[in-house]
């Protein structure tokens, strides 16, 4: 990886497969950004469809001396190895991760270059909101001080609602690009177990639009085992880092194992369910209390039922 990032401005990476028809205004959405200078690299996931040709016409149309933005091609499959070439190229101190059929708002990158004047200051978060197909908006959830329980139950930093010093999301590793599910949650864990500082923007500055063909599919059965190879590998990260609060978190990481087993069950597929929910009940730190209380959330969940995370730790 370029390890030289002494320019103090910001690049945003955008990977990006098979949008033609939706990168376009993602795009635009960037162009808008107040600040300038900004950097942008797109990188292109194997596409097979026109994405290629459609970002590298928009350049033509938009690049300029303030607004540098490339494209370049990472031809394996994955999200998180899109983003390491994107971070491989960041020349900046900061960088920050975007998908391609989101929108961000005009400020935002303004917004992030303001926090970090604070030098000490390592990660920026903001929040989004989603506009559902069916018209529907709503935020998601947010915390400037839960850190850990924000991170692990909802995926506080989420792909597209962070900012980080480049130099630090080196040293951590960079995105974990073995992992197609949950990268994102996983990398926000080992964010976390770095002991950054941060600066939370209580607004939603990007927005989220779901598509019923992303990245994590529509539903979890069709990618099962990759959604437990992302909880196996958060557990193993917090337990090697042997906090004093590993245990509280390896227990909440367990949480999140016996709530994809309801979404298996849920689903009509208890050959997937009942496996994993075994593991999380044979969690060595578990009480009788405690594994109890895991049974009925798994059932809760299993018939539909949310917010189970409410009545755990």
């Amino acid at each position: 990886m370029n390890n030289n990032s002494t320019d103090k401005g910001l690049t945003v990476v955008i990977p990006v497969r098979n949008r033609e028809n939706l990168v376009i205004k993602c795009l635009d959405s960037v162009k808008r950004q107040t600040l300038r200078p900004l950097n942008v690299i797109v990188v292109d996931n194997g596409s097979t469809d026109g994405t290629w040709k459609a970002v590298e016409g928009w350049i033509a149309r938009n690049a300029e001396p303030e607004f540098a933005i490339s494209l370049i091609s990472e031809p394996r499959p994955g999200a998180s190895g899109a983003r390491n070439r994107g971070l491989k190229d960041t020349a900046t101190e900061y960088v920050m991760f975007f998908d391609s059929d989101d929108e961000m708002n005009p400020t935002l990158a303004e917004e992030i270059m303001t926090a970090f004047r604070d030098s000490r200051v390592d990660l920026v978060h903001w929040n989004a909101r989603i506009i559902n197909p069916d018209g529907s908006v709503k935020k998601r959830k947010f915390s400037n001080a839960n850190y850990w329980r924000y991170q692990i139950y909802h995926a506080l930093f989420c792909t597209i609602c962070f900012a980080v010093k480049t130099s630090f999301l080196r040293n951590i590793g960079g995105w974990d690009d073995s992992l197609y599910a949950w990268d994102d949650w996983e990398l926000g864990i080992r964010m976390l177990l770095g002991n950054p500082a941060m600066i939370a923007i209580d607004k939603a500055l990007v927005t989220i639009h779901p598509q019923k063909v992303s990245i994590t599919g529509e539903n979890f059965h069709s990618k099962a085992g990759e959604w437990e190879r992302a909880i196996d590998r958060a557990e193993e990260n917090v337990v090697k880092a042997a906090r004093n609060d590993s245990g509280w978190l390896a227990d909440m990481i367990n949480y999140r194992r016996a709530i994809l087993a309801a979404h298996y069950k849920r689903e009509g597929h208890p050959e997937l369910a009942e496996p994993l929910l075994a593991k999380a009940l044979s969690h060595p730190r578990l009480s009788f209390r405690q594994r109890h209380l895991l049974k009925l959330l798994y059932r809760y969940t299993s018939l539909g039922g949310r917010g189970a995370y409410i009545l755990w730790k």
